[in-house]
């Protein structure tokens, strides 16, 4: 009679991160779905699992933010560059409109932020 392996939280983690679904994670393990549902229900599991979905949230966010200033030049390119199409030009010009208002409102909420969380540590 041969012992199962008993699967780790992080095995569980990594198969559920590279997988669309539960089913195709304990595919790949070679377990039921019902192991992993199982293994969800627990404290632990919970917080290792959120804490490694925040952890590929925040990379993905660092590379977007990383290739942010190549973005905005080429769309400046586009929207300057004579040669290119009126219509082309016309809507870089609204690209930069647009996301500039959403950048101008994201930077004043965390200013903001910034000012609520230092009053809370300097009241303490």
């Amino acid at each position: 009679m041969s012992k199962k392996k008993a699967i780790s939280n992080e095995e569980i983690i990594a198969a559920l991160l590279s997988s669309g679904t539960i089913s195709e994670a304990a595919a790949k393990l070679n377990i039921t779905p019902r192991s992993i549902y199982d293994r969800m229900c627990t404290r632990d599991f919970k917080a290792a699992y959120q804490a490694a979905k925040s952890d590929l949230i925040r990379g993905a966010v660092l590379k977007i933010n990383q290739r942010l200033t190549d973005a905005i030049e080429t769309v400046i390119e586009l929207m300057t560059d004579k040669d290119v199409n009126p219509s082309t030009r016309l809507q870089a010009a609204q690209t930069i409109l647009t996301n500039a208002a959403k950048f101008a409102e994201r930077l004043q909420c965390d200013e903001a932020q910034v000012v609520a969380n230092t009053e809370e540590f300097i009241c303490f």
